[in-house]
């Protein structure tokens, strides 16, 4: 096993320095009423608007905030007005059932959506998920892989994660860098260099997400993946799944993310092994996106490039910037 050091540049289309309005949505589970004012309060010493629906939250819904037609009316408002930031509170379940409603808008709506393109940001992970890869399968967003505004409000994310998070959609820094990959497949990678964009999100609903209209295309492109609380064995029948439904199919490469609480690490690490010798594109492992406590921003459907400085050493250097943003 190579260690990789990769360094991930991101340069986000939005133009963040003309962000006023926040809309904070909840298009998967209910989070606490009570932080509802913690979370404008927070948003507020970011300088910027804080727009929560009014009844976000519903009682009369077992599983998710509130009911379908009210979250995905939400989410629609919020991907067709003039905010600049779509910052979701929680996920846990549901938002996948929001894709039917945006599949069914009327033209005018859909076309309100493609002209926000490089306009507004989507902020989530975990079951955000399905409405990340949909807005880049459907509209070409690019969107942000990163921590939601419950987990910031109850400190159970890292301040340096949220740092990273603030100074990118701030516009106080245009990049972001990881260093800590590793390489766990022996292949010949050509020159060094692989360039492409960088997809992905949480591996069980990327799997979820197979035979649907917002099924990942990860052809020559780079696949993160990450998730919680599954268990090694599972992960190996998704990965399995996963390739037997071809998305693996001319990916470029696959990146790791964080897996956690699967109830034993080392098998875990054994699966991503397996795996990664069972293909012909390079496999690698970082830590710091995903589920646990350091949970760095990641922008997805931005252009990477990872560059071998050193095979003897291992060194890798990788750059993701887009290269359709405005001047």
């Amino acid at each position: 096993m190579r260690l990789a050091v990769i360094y991930l540049i991101c340069f986000l289309c939005v133009d963040v320095y003309a962000i006023d309005r926040v809309d904070i949505i909840a298009p998967s589970c209910k989070g606490m009423e009570s932080n509802l004012t913690r979370i404008r309060e927070y948003v507020k010493t970011l300088d910027l608007d804080a727009h929560i629906a009014e009844k976000i939250y519903s009682n009369d819904n077992p599983f998710y905030s509130n009911s379908d037609e009210f979250r995905a009316n939400d989410l629609i408002n919020a991907l067709t007005d003039n905010s600049k930031i779509i910052w979701c509170i929680k996920g846990g379940k549901g938002a996948s059932r929001l894709i039917s409603y945006l599949e069914r808008l009327p033209d005018e709506q859909k076309e309100k959506i493609a002209q926000n393109k490089n306009k507004k940001i989507l902020i989530g992970y975990s079951d955000i998920t399905p409405l990340h890869i949909y807005l880049q399968i459907k509209y070409d967003w690019q969107t942000l892989h990163g921590t939601m505004l419950e987990m910031i409000v109850n400190t159970l994310v890292s301040q340096d994660s949220i740092d990273k998070l603030q100074a990118l959609i701030l516009g106080k820094q245009d990049s972001i860098r990881f260093d800590n990959l590793k390489i766990i497949n022996e292949l010949n990678h050509g020159n060094g260099n692989i360039k492409s964009t960088i997809i992905g999100g949480n591996m069980t609903l990327i799997e979820n997400g197979v035979g649907t209209t917002w099924q990942i295309n990860a052809k020559d492109k780079i696949l993160f993946l990450e998730d919680i609380g599954v268990s090694p064995y599972a992960m190996e029948r998704s990965l399995d799944h996963l390739k037997q439904a071809n998305i693996f199919d001319k990916v470029c490469a696959v990146i790791f993310g964080d897996f956690i609480n699967s109830g034993d690490d080392d098998l875990v690490a054994v699966v991503k092994k397996r795996f990664a010798q069972s293909v012909n594109f390079p496999v690698f492992t970082m830590h710091g996106v995903g589920h646990g406590f350091i949970n760095n921003p990641l922008p997805l459907n931005t252009s990477a490039v990872i560059n071998i400085q050193d095979e003897k050493k291992g060194l890798f250097f990788m750059d993701v910037q887009n290269v359709n943003c405005s001047p």
